[in-house]
């Protein structure tokens, strides 16, 4: 019974408190011939919450929701503080006070984290580490002064029309926006969007930040400010302001972005940062294991020539270890329409692969979606033990988390709509700075909830008053006078424990930031190896692709074959042809819109700088050679002997390279169209007029004697490889 009782009143199922119960709805419901009293949603002023004045069964917890993250808080610091002061041999900021803690529960805490076997390989794996590794992973303070973001908006705010119909879609629509650019429209330029205003935070290493706030409250923005990723553009004449990025962001005093930016170490910026981004894009036919060794051989260099592979001694196993995923190492990250892991695991894998290289700076946007509670506590409090461990910066933004995983924040940063922040502190005061500006904390309210429900317009409910005195403006002038922006005013005005800026002067750093300074970590060929043999994977992977190729490949050969089976009419030998041309373009056509999946993962990898676009571009292109030569050598072979061209190896040979060489301008055509379009419906659109330019100014549907001359002059390009089928035909037909 007892036992009973404690799960039914633990404030993990919503257990009410004794000191500040809600109030009894007198119209009960008899069970069993009793009446049980219902929490009421009235408060005092008609706020939807529960009286703070009234009485509550004395068997309800007496612990409030608030407490129990307080209480969450102690434990994670303790524990912190057993696990790290003796297995790293230093010291951490905790306070080693138990409070309301027992003895035999820290012992119980301590007991579950020192037996994990993460854990241990985690600290094994730091200690066995040579100097010369951990000397090149620096510990990076960032300060951000007085940073404001804007961007422009047209009328209320609204960035373009939000429903697409047929007449804005259309191109009369886009020439008409075209137009009305060249026109000078003074009144349309004058509106712009504060996403954020005027930011001030000081982040040091070995911490962990949690960014909390409603929608659009500038969160994303926030991380991307952080990780020096906001575009550093001007706004066009006629706008009030003339930059869209005001104030500084700086690493270890060097200015990563803003005013007085510092260009020439913008690789460096870069090389620091690992951005976790909300959506979760990956080759779907690699295997976990496999997406994490690509990241790590291409950002750590000791990765790929230890060869240690998912072994629990190298850093991709014991990264999949703290995931989760060991289990599933091996199986496909899938997508939806490739089965593979779960969406929780495919979450996790997004996390870990930018985990799996040594940075002192990590940003996650909204990494907890997709996960259950217990999974997310379980992933934060690994990402916490790594943040300790290597030094880091850990920057998380989080949907409406759970007590459990704001608890293993070190600070949080409570930002409101207009990017604006009414809080940043630590995480055990966050609650009780509102409850001095007189807003009631309901006792079935946690405290993460609490500070979402001040951060937004449902904070009028929560205030003691019938009439909300605090606007998102009197909240920030409110936390401008308190002791928490005093404190940052005070770090952001402290010499840098770590000043790069007298790296030069003073003949080096103490930390090797050499290798971050590398755009990329491995030579131009390496990379081409590394994409070269990922795409290859990818396409052996592709089974029903390459049987779907080899069925019509022959189905095709052979239709042609017997319509033009052993003619000996020069027209219908550039009849073939013409059937060779449009075949290939074709298939080029149908297989482009399915490469702008790829671009969202490119454009991950490029922002991270894993390797050169161009070794990409030629990775992904020496990839696709074995299907273009079994669709040259199918097609081609049924094609040329059935027909009747000429019977000697010189002419095969000829014909297949030139089948080969069209083949291959025809994929790469229509690769750069995929690579520039907006959408899948552009590039069905811009692959038709491709196709009908080359079929009309090929030489076979019409004649070249017809074309005017400056058609021939100018479009001719557009389909000379049929030109050199022409000069192939001129040899195969003749024999000569």
């Amino acid at each position: 019974m007892a036992k009973l009782e404690q799960d039914i009143t633990s404030p993990l199922l919503g257990g009410y408190s004794t000191t500040a119960p809600p109030t009894v709805d007198e119209t009960t419901a008899p069970v069993g011939g009793a009446k049980v009293g219902l929490p009421s949603h009235k408060g005092a002023h008609g706020v939807s919450f529960m009286d703070r004045s009234a009485k509550w069964p004395a068997k309800v917890a007496d612990v409030d929701r608030g407490d129990h993250m307080s209480v969450l808080i102690k434990q994670r610091r303790q524990s912190m503080y057993e696990i790290f002061a003796s297995a790293v041999g230093t010291d951490v900021d905790v306070e080693k006070g138990e409070g309301d803690i027992t003895a035999r529960e820290l012992e119980r805490k301590k007991k579950m984290q020192m037996d994990s076997e993460f854990i241990q390989h985690l600290t094994q794996f730091f200690d066995g580490m040579e100097e010369s590794v951990k000397l090149k992973m620096p510990a990076l303070e960032i300060r951000l002064e007085n940073v404001s973001y804007k961007v422009p908006s047209l009328g209320h705010g609204s960035g373009g029309d939000k429903i697409h119909n047929i007449y804005n879609s259309s191109p009369l629509y886009t020439f008409n926006k075209c137009f009305e650019k060249l026109e000078d429209r003074p009144e349309k330029k004058t509106a712009v969007t504060n996403v954020l205003s005027n930011i001030n935070l000081v982040l040091k290493p070995k911490r962990m930040y949690l960014i909390l706030g409603p929608p659009l409250s500038g969160k994303t923005t926030l991380l991307k400010a952080i990780a020096g990723m906001l575009p550093q553009g001007e706004f066009p004449a006629g706008y009030p302001d003339k930059k869209h990025l005001a104030g500084k962001i700086m690493y270890n005093n060097l200015v990563c972005s803003g005013e007085g930016a510092d260009e020439a170490n913008r690789t460096l910026f870069k090389n620091l940062v690992a951005f976790v981004r909300q959506n979760d894009a990956h080759a779907p036919r690699l295997t976990v294991a496999e997406t994490f060794l690509f990241g790590g051989n291409c950002k750590d260099e000791n990765i790929r020539k230890n060869k240690k592979g998912t072994s629990m001694d190298g850093k991709v196993g014991l990264t999949l270890e703290g995931l989760g995923l060991s289990h599933v190492k091996h199986t496909f990250v899938g997508n939806e329409q490739i089965r593979g892991v779960s969406g929780g695991q495919r979450r996790r894998v997004t996390l870990g692969e930018m985990m799996v290289f040594d940075t002192p700076l990590l940003c996650g946007d909204e990494i907890s979606t997709g996960l259950d509670t217990a999974s997310t506590v379980d992933i934060l409090r690994i990402l916490s033990y790594v943040t300790y461990t290597f030094g880091r910066v850990s920057v998380v933004s989080l949907l409406q988390p759970s007590p459990e995983a704001v608890s293993l924040f070190d600070e949080v940063i409570l930002l409101s709509d207009g990017g604006n922040i009414i809080y940043t502190g630590p995480t055990e005061d966050a609650a009780a700075y509102f409850h001095k500006l007189g807003y009631v904390q309901p006792d079935s309210m946690d405290n993460a909830d609490y500070l979402l429900a001040v951060a937004s317009s449902d904070r009028k409910n929560l205030y003691q008053e019938p009439i909300d005195p605090h606007s998102t403006q009197s909240l920030v002038a409110s936390f401008s006078t308190s002791k928490e922006r005093r404190s940052i005013t005070e770090n952001q005005q402290k010499e840098w424990d770590r000043d790069w800026t007298k790296c030069a002067a003073e003949g080096g750093c103490s930390e090797n930031i050499e290798g971050f300074q590398k755009q990329y970590q491995n030579s131009f060929w390496v990379s081409v190896g590394l994409n070269l043999k990922r795409a290859f994977v990818l396409w052996t992977r592709d089974r029903i692709f390459i049987r779907a190729s080899v069925i019509k490949n022959i189905a095709m050969g052979l239709s042609v074959g017997f319509v033009f089976l052993n003619t000996d009419m020069s027209s219908s030998f550039f009849g073939v042809l013409f059937q060779g041309n449009l075949f290939i373009m074709l298939g080029a056509m149908t297989s482009a819109p399915g490469k702008l999946d790829d671009r969202a993962i490119f454009y991950k990898h490029d922002d991270s700088n894993f390797y050169p676009a161009l070794s990409y571009l030629i990775g992904q292109s020496l990839a696709l050679i074995p299907q273009m030569l079994i669709d040259v050598l199918l097609f081609g072979t049924c094609v040329y002997w059935m027909v009747g061209f000429v019977a000697t190896a010189r002419g095969f040979l000829l014909y297949l390279a030139l089948f080969f060489s069209f083949n291959f301008t025809m994929g790469q055509c229509f690769g750069l169209l995929s690579s520039v379009a907006p959408n899948k419906s552009f590039v069905q659109a811009g692959g038709a007029v491709i196709l009908l330019l080359n079929v009309l100014f090929c030489g076979y549907i019409v004649s070249p004697t017809v074309i005017p001359d400056y058609y021939v002059r100018n479009i001719d390009h557009l389909s000379s490889p049929f030109f050199g089928w022409k000069t192939s035909s001129s040899y195969t037909v003749l024999g000569s």
